[in-house]
């Protein structure tokens, strides 16, 4: 981990509130984002106690992101932070006002995103920076994700959407307007088995995109070719912001989901590669 002198640490200028339905609990969600000052990171606040957005805090990752401590959950997380990631927000808390699952609002990060974008606050003080060194790898089945050493930040995700998209590739490297418009997706087979497991009780069309029978079953369509794929980065995004450092390489998920872009931060955070920087021309194979 290192301090970079000229890259300042940042919040929100003020309160920020967002109100809607939880995509999996389908219950009524309402949440208030609090500015903070540096060295505070990115906290949920529930019943008067506090979740860290870590990866040493993740409980659960089947179709989104849980987050738990003390007994208490938050879930659904990860739009929210990708957004806050990509804004470069370090210091933060998330209050639950109601409900315990982030309001999946359109089903995308862009309703955070136009919230927050002209609410950004620098603070005095040099942000943290996990390098990464070397390279390192997490696979699983034929999903694997890799980091590279890199100036800056750079993440790329490689997958494919049945009957729409034989391939596709998205890429982030600090335009966040690229990824915070894609919406959350499933496919219609999924749907009925998903909710008998308790999850997806609040979709519908309005906060996610369907897919079945090579078709969109949204009247207004896709917002993009590739929207799964972006959302699927934006997933990612938010995943790595649970580093509780901004990174400093480039990445490359194919076909990468939840728990493994978990096991990769966890890899990431914990490896003794990402501890110093060091000259490299590695080149990507995309």
């Amino acid at each position: 981990m290192h301090i970079f002198k000229g890259m300042l640490q940042k919040t929100i200028l003020r309160p920020v509130e967002f109100e809607g339905v939880g995509v999996h609990s389908g219950e009524s969600a309402r949440i208030v984002l609090h500015p903070e000052g540096p060295d505070r990171g990115i906290r949920f606040l529930l019943s008067g106690k506090y979740i860290p957005a870590s990866y040493r805090h993740v409980i659960a990752t089947d179709h989104a992101t849980v987050l738990g401590a003390e007994g208490l959950t938050v879930s659904t997380v990860e739009h929210l932070l990708g957004v806050l990631y990509a804004l470069g927000i370090d210091n933060l808390t998330v209050e639950f006002l109601r409900g315990r699952e982030v309001p999946i609002l359109d089903g995308s990060g862009y309703y955070f995103y136009k919230a927050l974008k002209d609410a950004v606050l620098e603070l005095r003080k040099e942000a943290r920076v996990l390098q990464v060194v070397s390279p390192l790898e997490v696979g699983r089945g034929q999903a694997h994700i890799r980091a590279e050493p890199y100036e800056g930040l750079c993440v790329f995700y490689r997958g494919y959407v049945r009957g729409l998209l034989q391939e596709g590739t998205a890429r982030y490297c600090g335009n966040a307007k690229e990824v915070v418009f894609a919406r959350t997706f499933c496919y219609e087979e999924e749907v009925e088995l998903l909710q008998r497991r308790g999850l997806a009780r609040g979709g519908s069309l309005k906060n996610a995109v369907v897919i079945g029978e090579g078709r969109v079953h949204n009247p207004e369509g896709l917002r993009s070719k590739d929207e799964p794929i972006r959302h699927k980065l934006l997933d990612l995004l938010g995943d790595l912001s649970l580093l509780g450092a901004r990174l400093s390489g480039r990445v490359f998920s194919h076909l990468g989901g939840h728990a493994l872009n978990y096991t990769f931060v966890k890899a990431l955070a914990e490896s003794s590669l990402s501890t110093s920087l060091r000259s490299s021309s590695v080149s990507t194979p995309w």
